[in-house]
């Protein structure tokens, strides 16, 4: 299912688990694999509603290098209790099933570019084709 982010919604926390932790029993991932931005927001939120098209810009911008993902908090609020999610909008930028960037908050574009820039960066992953 899409979001309104235009990622793909997060529906069950095993969902959550293979999609954005990874499965503790399967082998770990690969180098080259994404990283996950995961919007957790709702839809009674209107500081959600005004981050979910700065969402979708970023990913189209980063549609090879970035994987995105959205989760509501009035479904899925045990997953966001264990993110440590205590205010919406945040975004949470994973990779091997680690936070490595966290922005509460809605953000200007450029802001939240600067913060994929930063992950793909400490991941090696930033090219010359950005």
């Amino acid at each position: 299912m899409v979001a309104k982010s235009g990622g793909k919604m997060i529906v069950s926390t095993d969902q959550f688990r293979d999609e954005v932790l990874g499965d503790p029993s399967s082998p770990p991932p690969s180098p080259s694999s994404l990283p996950v931005l995961v919007l957790f927001s709702a839809p009674w939120c209107g500081p959600c509603r005004l981050t979910n098209p700065v969402v979708k810009e970023v990913m189209k911008l980063y549609s090879s290098k970035l994987e995105v993902r959205e989760i509501s908090t009035d479904d899925l609020p045990d997953v966001a209790a264990r993110a440590g999610v205590t205010s919406i909008p945040t975004i949470l930028i994973y990779h091997d099933g680690k936070v490595r960037e966290t922005i509460v908050g809605c953000v200007a574009k450029n802001v939240l570019a600067r913060a994929v820039d930063k992950v793909l960066e400490d991941l090696g992953m930033l090219g010359d084709d950005e």
